[in-house]
């Protein structure tokens, strides 16, 4: 009996372990146009409507930048960077009427240095403290402003940084800017 319920086992996880890995396969050809965000998270959109892009270069753009994507208005301020986090000085206002936007740090991601050559580049995600917009929402006609951390970046020299944020409401709405870091005066504490 117990070795008939141990080969059982054994057979039941082999026929399972082969099911897991044949799932994502028929579909692999569909998945590869559409890429995935740093931390896996969300589907990265096409730029946002004020993001000046040419093709899938970005426009490199100075501090302060904002963008707009249906109603709600995101602005990086300033670019803080620690031993342990590398934060930013955003607001997020929600120019919608009838909708609530809801923030998740989560799926902040960054990427040093994206088109500059023979320069590193660094991906990171998200720091796991972010006290600011942890289970934020953001009512119709309101605004927030804060910090949000990402992991700390190592390379000291930056050319760029591209930052990538979505917001939930009625809709996805996937934010994404290129800046300028050359001559930038990062804050520090």
């Amino acid at each position: 009996m117990v070795k008939k319920f141990v080969l059982g086992l054994v057979c039941g996880s082999i026929v399972f372990t082969g099911a897991v890995f044949m799932n994502g396969t028929p579909n692999a050809a569909q998945d590869i146009d559409n890429p995935v965000s740093i931390d896996s998270n969300y589907v990265v959109g096409t730029a946002g409507e004020n993001e000046k892009s040419s093709g899938s270069e970005f426009q490199l753009q100075k501090l302060p930048v904002t963008q707009t994507n249906n109603g709600v208005e995101f602005t990086i301020h300033s670019i803080r960077r620690t031993g342990l986090t590398t934060d930013f000085e955003i607001t997020i206002k929600n120019g919608t009427t009838n909708e609530t936007v809801a923030v998740d740090p989560s799926r902040l991601a960054m990427q040093t240095n994206h088109p500059s050559a023979g320069k590193a580049s660094e991906k990171v995600g998200a720091s796991p403290t972010n006290p600011d917009f942890t289970g934020a929402t953001i009512l119709p006609g309101k605004e927030r402003h804060g910090w949000i951390s990402g992991l700390a970046l190592t390379e000291k020299e930056l050319d760029s940084l591209i930052v990538e944020l979505s917001l939930d409401g009625s809709d996805q709405r996937a934010f994404s800017f290129a800046i300028d870091c050359k001559n930038l005066k990062f804050r520090t504490l």
